[in-house]
């Protein structure tokens, strides 16, 4: 035991105390801060190249749609100081019209040219022409506002009064979706796939990077021959445990450093975007219970060992790091193949394919925890998934440390598949 703790002690230290983890524990909260409050202020930034206020609506509709349309645009929640320039125009002289205009455009004396015709009127067809590069944000303004005025120009077509129309053609929908749990208590439907999909996300990260550090530590030792004089006082299976165990604390260390930022810069949000000037509220954290946190840092370590011990396995079965990180793939495979559904993870929780990859182990570490944020899950599957999970981990660790303790002192010669397999039943 004082052997392992030994181990443990040192790779722990040796990589605290390294610039590589000052410099990815800071990283890490300023990517996701950035990640946060980056598009909001690049849209705010760039909001001059998509303003609507600098487009000419062409209209050749006899309507008056054009005037309407600018004048949406010109108030609501995004509104502009001033409305979009409108020019009212013959549809007989639409297409010249539409030719001198293109250009201007080309000229860059236009910035946007929104053409409305007949067809704008008969099918809601409508052209916007914006110069190479233009920012491509107010489409989707421009077709909003076009949608509401031709649905009030409809109705009062069949005999609403205008005002009663245009209360009608204004109508927004906001569905608020909030999720039921089994204690009664109430939380929102989003909040809680952004927690899941967030915590999904961490834990693959940590997964994928301490188990890659796991793998390049066991092939430098190998390829400088390290191994050679450590394995002389410590024991192959000790020096391994201890390899994994130490450099997965740091992984919980700086994951929970990684947590804690992402949980304040959610809390504090609407107070960021307000000191930037910036529109957006602050993101309700889902109540955690005691229980939720244990289960998911027992999938964490359960699923960093696992993979820790495949990565090392590779690692030790490398005749260079090169090498290494080349076999590496299948393994990487087996855990991409949770990310890869987890989308329909996302909106089916309890569906069969989600309940299914929680019970596989090479997916539960990634899985499990994005049910637990989303969903009451069974207990029988949760027994389940973290005893098979248990079991598969245990297994691994030991036949990594079997192969471990052959292939660290061979060099010069790969081994075949039927030698790695045989090592894996050698007895201890």
């Amino acid at each position: 035991m004082d052997k392992l703790l030994a181990v443990i002690g040192r790779e722990f230290s040796e990589r605290v105390r390294s610039r590589w983890f000052l410099l990815t524990t800071l990283f890490g909260p300023l990517l996701l801060a950035a990640l946060l409050i980056g598009p909001p202020w690049l849209a705010m930034r760039t909001r001059a190249d998509v303003d609507v206020a600098r487009v000419l609506i062409l209209d050749a509709t006899g309507t008056a749609l054009g005037s309407a349309i600018a004048v949406d645009l010109a108030g609501g929640v995004q509104g502009t100081a001033t409305p979009p320039r409108v020019l009212e125009v013959n549809a007989a002289v639409l297409a010249a019209a539409t030719d001198s205009l293109r250009g201007r455009l080309l000229a860059k004396e236009l910035p946007g040219l929104f053409i409305l015709s007949q067809e704008t009127i008969d099918d809601g067809r409508a052209e916007l022409v914006l110069p190479d590069g233009s920012a491509l944000g107010v489409s989707e303004r421009l077709a909003a506002s076009l949608e509401r005025q031709l649905r009030q120009a409809r109705l009062v077509a069949i005999g609403m009064a205008a005002p009663d129309a245009a209360y009608v053609a204004q109508l927004r929908i906001n569905v608020r979706t909030t999720q039921l749990g089994s204690d009664g208590r109430e939380a929102s439907a989003r909040v809680n796939m952004i927690v899941g999909f967030s915590v999904a996300m961490l834990l693959y990260i940590a997964i994928v990077l301490y188990g890659q550090i796991v793998l390049r530590s066991v092939a430098e030792e190998k390829q400088s021959r390290v191994a050679e004089v450590v394995l002389a006082s410590v024991p192959a299976r000790v020096l391994l445990s201890g390899k994994i165990l130490g450099i997965g604390g740091v992984a919980l260390l700086q994951l929970g450093i990684w947590t804690s930022a992402l949980a304040t810069l959610l809390v504090n949000r609407g107070r960021i975007f307000a000191m930037l000037g910036l529109s957006g509220a602050s993101v309700p954290l889902p109540t955690v219970h005691l229980s939720d946190v244990i289960l998911l840092g027992v999938y964490f370590v359960l699923g960093y060992v696992l993979y820790a011990a495949l990565f090392a396995l590779v690692g030790s079965i490398a005749s260079s790091e090169q090498e290494a990180q080349q076999a590496q793939t299948p393994v990487l495979m087996l855990l991409v193949s949770s990310i890869a559904v987890l989308q329909t993870a996302l909106q089916e929780p309890n569906g069969s394919i989600a309940t299914a990859l929680s019970m596989i182990p090479f997916s539960a570490p990634i899985m499990m925890p994005l049910r637990l944020g989303l969903a009451d899950v069974p207990t029988r599957q949760l027994t389940i998934s973290m005893a098979v999970l248990s079991l598969t981990t245990v297994a691994c660790l030991l036949a990594a440390g079997r192969v471990y303790r052959t292939a660290l002192l061979m060099y010069g010669k790969r081994p075949t598949l039927a030698e790695i397999t045989r090592w894996m039943w050698a007895a201890d």
